[in-house]
């Protein structure tokens, strides 16, 4: 069936009004015959749940029509389609917001429960009464839920506002699925934890709406569309049976690349538009329209997600109308006021523009160094990440598992050829690529080492690993992986490069593992790098007993060629041997020493993970904010300032005579206010001291024996 993307506007010589926009829209993307199909000659019977973009406090013009959603519900009604509900999509700061609730705030844009005809309808909230999805184990979103409306409808219409977005250029069908996602603290969960452009072509690939619905009747423009409106009236509604297509035709109709936007550049990578669409309308861009500036865009991106500054850039642009709801932090309240008071004068003023670019260009420059601080200097600090598998494990058949093997065993004969250092370990440049080779002899018995140290999970075992996900495609009779799907996330390696833009290495791998008698053996090949970090990373890791079996030999063989970034690229270290392998000496004896004492740290169950897992601290509070730690810390000022000048009362007591009478315990040894001090620094200090032993410990253990 040919997919078709209907493009309804209003023009001067053919005038009409937003709801007849949207009943030409949908007969002629074929909306009436999918729910024909659908229904199987019931339409009473089939539910069909809506979920409109409803991410607006106080300003409508952020968030779909009311009229438009309850004009397609009397719509639904006439061709017998009554069991309609709405559930809202909402993508604002709703953790940080004490606002008046979702049902009020639903009233106050219009959804009543009842349309103009009387056609009645359900209003829910997609984050409550959920479900588990079943998501694949190679989804982002594995093992997360979803609200029962929406596992449970028969037609999903997922409807979304034209508008721009700071940070992905614009924000139409694909990031309107953000909001129906169950969880309040969407940036939490589904743009700081995972990848947001994972989260909504996992949620498409397995429980993808029916068809799509863009509002650009009074569409929302300039630097931050979807937080803080800026109306305009373009007179258009735009239909289509996919989002992908329907995204793609509101990003021409705004002048933009549609690939601009990372969730619509991630899943045209993965699936592509329809193999047979036609677009039916007038694609002329709307006149007056202005996206945001591309500096502010790039700025803005480079924002960390899981960072504090991106969070809170987040949640001030969105603007918040006095009598709809009240941020919780007055600090933040103040810098909303702000920025959306700047975001406004922006749209108009190129003064403005260059002053929110540089401050948000300035606040990604400190997110960066700080990122890179701790790549290298405080990594417990760093938050792991949660991926997708990045590749279709259908699309790879056991042969290609089984002839890994055979393509590394050439490498390997020449990786054993070459001399050892002293620390054991074998390198040499080939064609811009490394192999190396390194091996450990540990004291552990090798059947109890086997026993303890998984063999298909040696990729986890590397030093640092940020995360990742295994899907494994077969087992053998013990229930063991023996071909499994791999993706990897580390550190920029080495750390340093991380001051230089290094992006952290990002890696699939198909891995063949082999359960012998006398040895065990996993190997691997890469054959993508969702960042393009990698060329290659190919290798494999063995364990064969040693001394009778009383100890393990542990032998490590890759070949691995990265992407450097763009200023290491200009120096061309390889042209510059005396300078380029001391330090490529330097990082690989680094990194592979850390990685053998993993394997002994795994044997000897201690702690060896970087990072902080998410369930440490799975929803975040405001504390998490630099404005509430700053609101904070004025209250504490106040409060010393107000204790350290209140006048005390004189010890003692007055007596008869007129004279004060003291007593040794009538005089305080120390002043409140240091005892208060005292006790609140003194964690910090043991800690500290703590921290440096257990530093040192660390130290003496990972010292390598000659």
């Amino acid at each position: 069936m040919t997919v078709v993307a209907a493009v309804a506007r209003s023009t001067r010589v053919r005038p009409l009004p937003g709801a007849e926009l949207l009943a030409e829209a949908v007969d002629r993307a074929g909306l009436w015959e999918r729910l024909a199909e659908r229904a199987d000659g019931d339409p009473g019977a089939l539910t069909v749940l809506l979920t409109p973009g409803t991410s607006a406090y106080g300003d409508p013009a952020t968030a779909v029509s009311a009229a438009l959603v309850e004009h397609l519900i009397d719509l639904l009604h006439d061709r017998g389609y009554r069991e309609v509900t709405v559930g809202a999509a909402r993508c604002g700061p709703d953790p940080w917001l004490a606002g008046p609730g979702y049902v009020e705030t639903c009233r106050r844009l219009g959804y009543l429960g009842r349309t103009p005809q009387g056609n009645a309808y359900r209003v829910v909230d997609l984050s409550e009464e959920v479900a588990p999805a079943e998501f694949p184990d190679s989804a982002v979103l594995h093992g997360s839920a979803l609200a029962r409306a929406w596992l449970e409808a028969g037609f999903r219409i997922n409807l979304a506002k034209n508008c721009t977005h700071p940070e992905f250029g614009y924000a139409l069908c694909l990031a309107n699925l953000l909001g129906v996602l169950p969880y309040d603290d969407k940036h939490h969960h589904y743009r700081a934890r995972r990848d947001g452009a994972e989260v909504v072509a996992d949620l498409l690939r397995s429980h993808p709406p029916d068809f799509h619905l863009i509002d650009a009747v009074v569409s929302s423009h300039g630097c931050a569309g979807s937080q803080v409106g800026r109306p305009l009236r373009t007179e258009t509604v735009i239909a289509a049976p996919d989002g992908v297509l329907a995204d793609l035709v509101g990003a021409l109709l705004m002048g933009v690349d549609p690939v601009s936007s990372p969730l619509n550049a991630r899943v045209l990578s993965d699936r592509g538009l329809p193999d047979a669409y036609r677009i039916d309308g007038d694609l002329t861009p709307y006149p007056g329209w202005r996206n945001p500036p591309r500096s502010l865009v790039e700025a803005v991106r480079r924002l960390a997600p899981d960072g504090r500054a991106h969070r809170l850039f987040s949640i001030a642009a969105w603007h918040v109308a006095p009598g709809t709801g009240e941020v919780t932090d007055p600090a933040l309240a103040r810098l909303s006021r702000l920025l959306t008071s700047l975001i406004r004068a922006a749209d108009v003023n190129p003064a403005a523009t260059v002053t929110l670019c540089a401050m948000v260009g300035a606040a990604a420059s400190a997110s960066s160094t700080v990122r890179a601080w701790r790549t290298g200097y405080a990594k417990d600090a760093i938050r792991r990440r949660d991926v997708s598998l990045a590749v279709d494990p259908d699309a790879y058949t056991h042969e290609d598992f089984d002839r890994i093997t055979d393509l590394l065993r050439p490498l390997e004969t020449v990786i054993d050829a070459l001399p050892a250092d002293a620390w054991r370990m074998r390198w040499q440049h080939v064609g811009h690529s490394i192999l190396f080779g390194c091996e450990r002899t540990v004291n552990a018995p090798y059947q109890e080492f086997v026993r303890r140290v998984d063999i298909s999970r040696s990729i986890s075992y590397m030093t640092d690993y940020l995360g990742g996900r295994v899907h494994v495609v077969s087992r053998d009779e013990r229930g063991r992986p023996t071909r499994q799907i791999e993706r990897n996330l580390y550190l920029a390696q080495p750390n340093y490069l991380a001051f230089h833009g290094g992006p952290p290495i990002d890696v699939c791998k198909l891995e063949s593992v082999d359960y012998g008698e006398r040895r065990q053996r996993i190997s691997w090949r890469t054959v993508r790098s969702p960042n393009g970090s990698a060329e290659y990373d190919d290798g494999s890791v063995v364990f064969l007993p040693a001394d009778g079996g009383r100890r393990t030999r542990i032998v490590i063989r890759v070949r691995q060629r990265f992407t450097l970034p763009v200023t290491w690229q200009v120096l061309r270290p390889d042209t510059r041997p005396k300078l380029r392998d001391p330090l490529v000496q330097d990082s690989y004896q680094r990194f592979f020493t850390r990685t053998l004492d993993n394997f002994e740290a795994q044997y000897e169950g201690r702690p060896y993970r970087i990072g902080r897992p998410w369930e440490q601290s799975d929803d975040l509070d405001a504390a998490e904010l630099p404005t509430q730690r700053l609101t904070e810390a004025v209250r504490l000022v106040r409060t010393v300032a107000a204790q350290a000048l209140a006048q005390p009362a004189p010890p003692g007591r007055l007596g008869p005579d007129g004279f004060w009478h003291v007593t040794p315990g009538d005089v305080p040894t120390r002043s409140p206010l240091l005892e208060e001090f005292r006790d609140a620094l003194r964690p910090a200090v043991t800690g500290f001291w703590q921290g440096l032993r257990e530093a040192a410990a660390r130290d003496r253990r990972s010292r390598p024996t000659p």
